[in-house]
């Protein structure tokens, strides 16, 4: 989408014009609706604008105020209303600002809420954001994101400037920045691809994580601020069901709402389950209402030679109902790693999906047809979906019936003994409640992989991930040990997943590279709260999965799609890439590797087992961030 990037000279020297145009240059597809510079002795920033809205409010052009204190952001806010009541602060240089809250760009309103409300301005933004505030008269840098972590921004203090950027590669521009990698970010990709929030693949580089403020002072000191963060002690609570599916509906049509003030038009990847579906049932729905909203085309991965990935026939209950246009992508047209050009990962991170080629052909199908903007529903599952389980819960409540079918659901489901049903769902989740964690640490020490390396496949090399420093805990599982109950906790970790935050990353990139937006009404802030404030075993079931937006979307989505809609898995799809379609470019990534090289992994070990696997000797395991992470390597190192 669009993006920033700028240099602070902290000795108060001029700002090199040259440098800042470099790191332009570098993301210059962000800014195919203008490019905008602010210069003024040592600051020099720019925005980078690729305007989604017909009323320009989310252009990237800098805001600077009478003082000199400038704020550059790429936004798109949810709550502009929320400030009408802000007077300006001083003359806005930027345009005549008549009704603030309706004319103001994102970026004004981000400054005059900084200004007006201080520190507690940024947790007062509801949207998804990255900004720089260059506040002279303080000398003081801030630098912010949005709580789900929908936009990036890195920086880097070196002694004399800070520079910040909204891709690493545009800070790498820069004269004197050394190319060293990072080792830790190396051995957490190799762990199930789960690097944390924080940590950068290059040494020196510095990412501002989700929901956190980043302020820098004139001597480069750094001071972190997380602004927000769900509160554990926070429940939601209701005497009926009834209410809590219909609190879930209203932030449902409220987020695919926001997400619709685009040009049009706008696009979507429309599958037959419930992440998509709900986006597109409720835009028809909110068309048929009257309200303006963009014209919407579809995109789906249409399978012949797998017809069980197949579910094109639950895609078109919901595109007819709403005379939604769908454009069919031939999944054999996207066997994993045929087209190679597809999975060459962005500069910044190794991140890519092994469905890369289809994500492609999406976004290029999406971009011939002059959308302005691409939905996808990514975290749908991790806020209502997964395998998360709360029969503790429902005893809790006094549901015993209710508790009683699930524990017979469950242990169907998985073929257990009643008595294994009753230990793994009821028995081990009370115990977690309750067990100090100097005692769960000494039990995860003693298996043979403890902490984050047990994610880690057989053939990554145990002493790399042993002197990358590992810890026993990963950074989000600490955190989720405020929540109460067991199924808290695993929602929180899904929610939070660094996996998923880097999917969403990935995908912003790639969309940007089209000159398209990107958006997902499941990574709406409201909706985590929700999720994390609601009894869990109201959210999913083993009868009914993703249980609440089901009946939520009752009314909006039609009956026979609700009922239909299931999680299709296009696994055939990579297995057969990876035995037959594929083979000969698997193993050349795995002949004189780079992660050999480095230590990551044993190439012997790695080439035997995927052997093993193509002769059906051995089950499909994890080998998608060793290939992407080698990919990465060679492409740029």
């Amino acid at each position: 989408m669009s993006g920033i990037c700028g240099i602070i000279q902290l000795d108060g020297s001029p700002a090199a014009q040259a440098e800042l145009e470099a790191m332009v240059a570098r993301s210059a597809h962000r800014g195919v609706d203008g490019i905008h510079y602010y210069y003024d002795g040592p600051v020099a920033v720019a925005g980078l604008t690729l305007d989604l809205t017909a009323d320009g409010s989310s252009n990237c052009r800098p805001v600077v105020n009478e003082r000199g204190q400038c704020l550059v952001a790429d936004a798109r806010l949810d709550n502009r209303e929320d400030f009408r009541s802000l007077l300006p602060v001083g003359q806005i240089i930027e345009s005549n600002m008549g009704d603030f809250a309706k004319s103001a760009s994102d970026a004004a309103i981000i400054l005059h809420a900084l200004l007006k409300l201080g520190q507690g301005g940024a947790e007062r933004l509801i949207g998804d954001f990255a900004y720089a505030f260059w506040d002279a008269e303080l000398r003081v840098l801030r630098l912010a994101r949005d709580a789900m972590g929908m936009r990036s921004l890195y920086y880097r203090v070196e002694a004399k400037r800070v520079i910040f950027a909204t891709e690493i590669c545009q800070i790498l521009a820069l004269s004197g920045v050394l190319r060293r990698l990072n080792e830790e970010a190396l051995a957490w990709h190799l762990a199930g691809m789960q690097v944390p929030a924080g940590c950068v693949f290059y040494e020196g580089i510095n990412e501002v994580r989700p929901g956190e403020e980043v302020r820098i002072d004139q001597f480069g000191r750094i001071q972190q601020r997380i602004f927000w963060r769900p509160d554990p002690a926070s429940r939601i609570r209701y005497r009926h069901e009834d209410e809590y599916v219909q609190h879930l509906r209203e932030l449902l049509i409220e987020a695919v709402r926001c997400r619709m003030h685009a040009r049009s038009p706008v696009g979507i990847s429309l599958s037959g389950g419930i992440d998509s579906g709900t986006i597109a049932s409720i835009a028809g729905w909110l068309m048929e209402k009257g309200e303006s909203v963009p014209a919407m085309k579809a995109y789906s991965w249409a399978f012949t030679e797998f017809p069980e990935c197949d579910e094109r026939e639950n895609t078109y209950r919901i595109a007819q109902r709403y005379g939604i246009p769908v454009t069919e992508i031939a999944a054999e047209d996207t066997y994993p790693l045929v087209d190679f050009s597809a999975y060459i990962p962005h500069e910044d991170d190794p991140y890519t999906v092994m469905y890369q080629s289809f994500m492609a052909k999406l976004m290029a199908a999406a971009k011939k047809d002059d959308n302005s903007l691409l939905f996808l529903g990514v975290r749908g599952d991790v806020m209502f979906g997964d395998a998360i389980y709360d029969v503790l819960g429902m005893l809790r409540a006094g549901h015993l019936a209710d508790a009683s079918r699930e524990i017979n659901g469950l242990r169907q489901a998985y073929q257990l003994s009643s008595a294994a049903s009753l230990s793994r769902f009821v028995l081990r989740p009370a115990i977690s409640n309750f067990m100090p964690d100097r005692v769960s640490n000494f039990l995860r020490r003693r298996r043979k992989k403890s902490g984050a390396r047990k994610f880690a496949a057989d053939h990554v090399n145990e002493n790399f991930l042993e002197h990358a420093g590992l810890p026993e805990r990963w950074p989000v599982s600490l955190e989720s040990r405020e929540w109460p109950g067991a199924a808290l906790r695993q929602r929180y970790q899904h929610v939070f997943s660094p996996l998923v935050m880097r999917g969403v990353m990935e995908l912003e990139r790639s969309c940007s590279g089209y000159g398209l937006g990107f958006s997902d009404p499941w990574s709406d802030r409201r909706i985590a709260e929700f999720a994390l404030g609601c009894p869990q075993y109201m959210l999913n079931q083993i009868g009914m999965m993703k249980r609440m937006p089901r009946k939520a979307l009752k009314g909006l989505m039609p009956s026979e799609a609700i009922a239909a809609a299931s999680k299709t898995s296009p696994e055939p799809l990579y297995l057969k890439a990876l035995r037959e379609k594929s083979y000969h470019k698997v193993m050349s990534l795995m002949t004189n590797s780079r992660c050999a090289e480095l230590g990551c992994v044993d190439e012997r070990a790695f080439r035997a087992r995927f052997e093993r696997f193509v002769r059906h000797e051995e089950p499909v395991f994890d080998l998608w961030p060793t290939l992407s992470l080698e990919i990465w390597l060679r492409s740029y190192w």
